[in-house]
């Protein structure tokens, strides 16, 4: 079960990917317009700012997905790989790029535990991984081999 405060905009999941996904992609569908005032940046460059936001973990025993508006101005309680997820394929609808999250599993890990976007380069005719998450991540490649990956 979620609630959803629209009075802060943010969503609390049960930490199910499935549906985390498809409440992540409510608030891309609902909140991308915040990205607006990046929409003139390339996107490598809008990348590069969302990975440069300081990671902030959720609250204990608490999934938080936030809108773009308080994770571009680190806002609230979160900005983890949901958020700047979450913000970065809102500039990717914005600018008319299709897009998509994956949810990925280590092999020491149980169950999925991150989440990035993929956005589709008609150049290349690929999907790529885009994961702003940290700092040391680069545009178009995944920082580690993973032992699950779903299209959430």
């Amino acid at each position: 079960m979620y609630n959803i405060n629209m009075k802060i905009s943010r969503v609390l999941t049960n930490g199910l990917a499935v549906e985390t996904g498809a409440l992540m992609r409510r608030m891309v569908d609902t909140y991308y317009l915040d990205m607006a005032p990046y929409a003139h940046l390339s996107l490598p460059d809008v990348f590069n700012l969302i990975k440069n936001l300081p990671f902030r973990n959720d609250p204990d025993d608490e999934e938080t997905l936030m809108r773009p508006l308080y994770t571009m101005n680190m806002q609230g309680p979160g900005g983890d790989c949901d958020d700047k997820s979450i913000a970065f394929a809102s500039y990717l609808k914005l600018s008319g790029i299709p897009w998509r999250f994956v949810a990925v599993r280590r092999p020491e890990k149980k169950d999925l535990h991150h989440v990035y976007t993929e956005y589709y380069n008609s150049i290349s005719g690929r999907w790529t991984p885009a994961d702003p998450t940290y700092g040391f991540n680069v545009l178009g490649r995944e920082r580690e081999r993973y032992a699950e990956r779903v299209i959430i």
